[in-house]
């Protein structure tokens, strides 16, 4: 896509996202736009799906840009209000993961972010999908999906939120029984998780799936096994060095279609959000695919 300045720009905005810090980017983020001769409307989303209805309205409006303000929940329904068209996406990253905003080399501080909205280049990015959820990161079953589903009822939020919980769900990790086919192949396990990915990381720079691409038209399968308690730590280490695919309970594979067969869980994430896992469940590439705005890409 021709890397043309945006001149009309629509910002979704999650005020509560980052402990309110959402709101905080009318006062940075438009004044920025519009010093460098932008026009710029925005709106708070107010529900669950809002920025879906928000995206695809912009998008049809005419908008250059439409730009995610938030966590990679934001991100997540704002680009499934683009998927398909021809307007790009940009995210001012402001939840407590940045799964995405960091694959791309979108800054956190949100005065830089806003730069990256004139002057990023604009990449086509593939789109997955579980059954008809479509995620742009990644989606999972085992233990971070039951994170995931914590997090959602909890009242706090933030990476120490995260921590915390993952600490004290530990104690009581239980494996999960799975059998699916991976390309045709089958496979049966007992899994501590099972990681789906279109992007390398969960975001905090955990890298869960070192060699994924957003635009090889594959998805990255990651299953980690069960293993002894004690490699915990280790886990852990190997997550934030881009070491995961040398532990020896964990198997990678890319692939362009998973059928989840067997999974004795009742969830699923999809780019940090829980989800009822419904089985037998399909994992692949979406029809459609995504522009997004980018920085400087590692």
């Amino acid at each position: 896509m021709k890397q043309a300045k945006p001149k009309k720009i629509f910002l979704i905005i999650n005020k509560y996202a980052g402990n309110g810090n959402g709101a905080i980017s009318v006062d940075i983020v438009i004044p920025f736009l519009k010093k460098n001769g932008c026009e710029v409307e925005f709106v708070f989303t107010q529900r669950r799906g809002h920025a879906i209805e928000l995206a695809a309205n912009a998008s049809s409006h005419g908008f250059d840009l439409v730009v995610a303000v938030g966590g990679d929940g934001t991100v997540n329904e704002v680009a499934q209000g683009l998927i398909g068209t021809l307007t790009p996406m940009g995210i001012i990253p402001i939840g407590s993961g940045n799964g995405l905003a960091r694959e791309l080399g979108i800054s956190m501080n949100m005065r830089k972010s806003a730069r990256t909205l004139i002057e990023g280049k604009t990449l086509h990015l593939d789109v997955c999908k579980l059954n008809d959820q479509r995620f742009l990161c990644t989606s999972g079953i085992g233990f971070d999906a039951l994170i995931a589903y914590k997090m959602s009822k909890s009242v706090s939020r933030g990476f120490l939120r995260y921590v915390k919980l993952v600490v004290q769900e530990i104690i009581f990790l239980k494996p999960v029984e799975v059998r699916m086919k991976i390309d045709g192949v089958q496979i049966a396990e007992s899994v501590f998780l099972i990681t789906f990915a279109n992007v390398s990381q969960f975001g905090n720079n955990a890298y869960i799936a070192p060699s994924a691409s957003m635009t090889d038209g594959l998805i990255d399968v990651v299953v980690v096994k069960k293993f002894s308690k004690i490699w915990m730590p280790v886990f852990i280490i190997a997550l934030f060095t881009r070491q995961i695919p040398k532990l020896p309970f964990v198997e990678c594979y890319k692939a362009k279609q998973i059928d989840l067969e067997l999974a004795d869980t009742l969830y699923y994430h999809f780019d940090g959000e829980p989800g009822q896992l419904k089985i037998p469940a399909q994992i692949n590439l979406d029809m459609g695919k995504i522009w997004v705005r980018c920085g400087r890409l590692r």
